[in-house]
């Protein structure tokens, strides 16, 4: 079973005019909504990123890749900072 979280925010964005264009035609032609398509547009292209550290999992929630390995000991130190 593949479960996912899917929430829905609304939010303001400032982007170019060229931009705002291509994704409002992309709608359009897709019968969808702008926000679907901005959504999908941010998605692919962080899927793609070659030096990108963010993907989707299984599961439908972010994950990254570290550095290293976080440890229990990382995991301790952050709570006792806390």
């Amino acid at each position: 079973m593949r479960l996912c979280y899917c929430a829905i925010m609304r939010t303001t964005l400032d982007i170019p005019d060229e931009a705002y264009y291509l994704a409002k035609a992309t709608a359009q032609d897709q019968q969808r909504s702008l926000g679907r398509v901005v959504g999908d547009m941010i998605l692919r292209s962080a899927q793609s990123s070659k030096g990108s550290s963010l993907r989707m999992s299984d599961y439908g929630f972010p994950t990254f890749r570290c550095v290293r390995p976080v440890t229990t000991e990382d995991v301790r130190a952050l709570d006792d900072e806390e």
